[in-house]
C-alpha cells in the first residue's frame, strides 16, 4: 500500500534527523506537549488509526473512548483539549500515529503565507545558544512536499473507497 511506503519513508527521514540533531532534541517518551491539540486527519490516516485502535486491549480501547467523549465535550465548550490517544502521556498507537505526529518536534521547512521559506520546531528543542546554527536546509522535514505526497496517497485511497477526498476526521471522533 502506498500509505505504508510513505510512512516508511517518513520514518527513515525522521530517524536520520533524530540522529543528526539528537544533541538539540528534548523529544522522548512521555513528552506530549505537541499532543495537546485536537487534530484532524485524512481518510487514509483515519483508516490506519481505526485499525490500530481495534487491536489494542479492550481496557485501553475503553480509556481512549472515554477520553474522546470528554474531549468532544470540552471542545464544544471551547476548552483546550489533548489527543484522545494519549494514555499516561504516551501515544497508545505510537507505531500507527499519523504523519503530523511523526514529524513533531523536528525542524520543519515550509513556505509561509508571504512566500518565504521558514523553519519551525518545538520550542523545547534547539534551545542552547547558537543551536539553530546546526540547521541545514537539506536536513529538515520538507513539510510542503510531504503534505503533497500525503494528499496524493489520500486521493488514491479515497478514489478506491469512494470517499470524498476533502473529508477529514478528528481523532476524538474516530475514538468515541
Amino acid at each position: 500500500m502506498k500509505y505504508q511506503q510513505l510512512i516508511a519513508d517518513v520514518d527513515q527521514l525522521t530517524a536520520q534527523l533524530n540522529e543528526r540533531y539528537k544533541a538539540h532534541l528534548e523529544c522522548r517518551a512521555g513528552c506530549s506537549g505537541c499532543c495537546h491539540h485536537h487534530l484532524s486527519i485524512f481518510p487514509v490516516e483515519a483508516a490506519a488509526v481505526k485499525s490500530a485502535i481495534q487491536v489494542l486491549p479492550k481496557a485501553s480501547q475503553e480509556i481512549i473512548k472515554q477520553q474522546a467523549v470528554n474531549i468532544l465535550e470540552q471542545e464544544a465548550k471551547g476548552n483546550p483539549v489533548a489527543c484522545p490517544l494519549l494514555v499516561e502521556d504516551k501515544c497508545s498507537i505510537y507505531n500507527s500515529r499519523p504523519i503530523i505526529c511523526r514529524t513533531q518536534g523536528l525542524p520543519l521547512l515550509y513556505e509561509a503565507e508571504d512566500g518565504n521559506l521558514e523553519v519551525d520546531f518545538c520550542p523545547l528543542n534547539f534551545t542552547a545558544e547558537n543551536a539553530t546554527d546546526a540547521l541545514e536546509e537539506n536536513h529538515l522535514v520538507p513539510l510542503d512536499a510531504l503534505n503533497l505526497k500525503l494528499s496524493i496517497v489520500n486521493l488514491e485511497f479515497c478514489q478506491q473507497h469512494e470517499i470524498p477526498a476533502t473529508q477529514r476526521s478528528k481523532l476524538a471522533d474516530l475514538c468515541a
